[in-house]
């Protein structure tokens, strides 16, 4: 794979190192009267104690409890503390792994550095740990891997910058300050192994979804012309996710509808409804269907008589009338039809 250009470091730097947040953590005694609560536990240590001292309170249960003998005692804290995991270090194993991915040569086993990368994808689904990931320096190593002659390793790195996006202000901002959707529309328009473009597009649908500078960068690097590529791929992966990111972008940023238009989506989808029923033809139609809502530029196009859409709009609804799975592509065909050729 050509060697992809390293984005300029901006805003926040892309290997920020930040001490860990501390906190303190205070008690609050009952002023009426009754007994104070025992301290909230921290750990599991103080778990522990935390239930044997609730217990005690309890005076139903107070002539069965026993002293803890010391053994016992000992036995249960090593069983708890075996049990405590350290993400931030558990992390930082990882991202040592990932910092050599650039050594990777055609033919290598590269178990390590996958099972390196699902073990960060287990922990950075929850906002705060994927914002400690950029915090211990993780994002230094998502352009190495973007950038790996081993397809599944370049698969990994957009699989972790879509999850690190995903409904995520904090991480989106650092990933379009420091260049990565030129990089990802580069991959998405070049890289020949499918399953790394799916996740490519993933992530940049991460990126781009409610958040105005994902899609102007989309804009300012030529990301729709390539939308209106992967559109037509034959794996059907991509036909769903294009018209899913589409049509998000269409109803949240009505203008699109016009640049679109302008890159003839309408011909493109008109043809690949009219193919053989997919898993990808619901979410082509939910599309056609933003696109002509209040736009008369759509609706004559959808006319044009050389498509013979509303025949193949009748023959789609014959195919899938009374399918209860097929409700909701029914009910898109009927409101199409009723739009453009009422």
């Amino acid at each position: 794979m050509p060697s992809i250009p390293s984005g300029n470091e901006k805003n926040v730097p892309i290997g920020a190192i930040c001490a860990a947040p501390t906190s303190s953590e205070g008690t609050t005694n009952s002023t009426n009267g009754s007994v104070p609560q025992p301290r909230q536990p921290t750990n599991l240590q103080g778990l522990l104690r935390f239930a044997m001292e609730a217990n005690k309170e309890d005076g139903h249960n107070e002539q069965q409890l026993l002293p803890m003998d010391e053994e016992r005692k000992k036995f249960l804290e090593s069983a708890l503390k075996s049990m405590t995991i350290n993400v931030v270090e558990v992390l930082q194993q990882q991202i040592t792994k990932l910092m050599k991915v650039d050594t990777i040569k055609e033919g290598d086993d590269v178990t390590e550095y996958l099972e390196a990368l699902e073990t960060i994808l287990d922990y950075i689904d929850n906002i705060d740990i994927a914002n400690d990931f950029h915090k211990i320096g993780g994002f230094l190593v998502l352009k190495p891997c973007l950038n790996s002659i081993n397809p599944a390793v370049r698969a990994g790195g957009c699989a972790l910058i879509a999850e690190l996006s995903q409904n995520n202000p904090y991480c989106q901002n650092i990933i379009l300050d420091n260049d990565f959707v030129p990089i990802l529309l580069h991959i998405l328009n070049t890289d020949a192994n499918d399953q790394v473009g799916v996740k490519c597009l993933y992530a940049l649908s991460a990126i781009s979804r409610d958040n105005t500078d994902g899609f102007s960068q989309l804009i300012r690097y030529g990301g729709f012309n390539i939308f209106m590529r992967t559109l037509q791929k034959e794996d059907d992966r991509f036909r769903i996710k294009t018209a899913f990111l589409l049509g998000y972008l269409c109803r949240s940023q009505p203008d699109l509808k016009s640049r679109l238009i302008f890159l003839e989506i309408i011909p493109i989808l008109i043809s690949l409804i009219s193919e053989e029923r997919k898993p990808s033809t619901e979410h082509l139609l939910s599309l056609l269907l933003s696109l002509v809502e209040d736009n008369a530029t759509a609706l004559l196009e959808c006319k044009n008589p050389q498509y013979n859409f509303k025949e193949t709009l009748q023959n789609y609804i014959a195919q899938i009338e009374n399918k209860e799975e097929c409700r909701e592509e029914e009910e898109y065909c009927k409101r199409l039809l009723h739009m453009i050729f009422a």
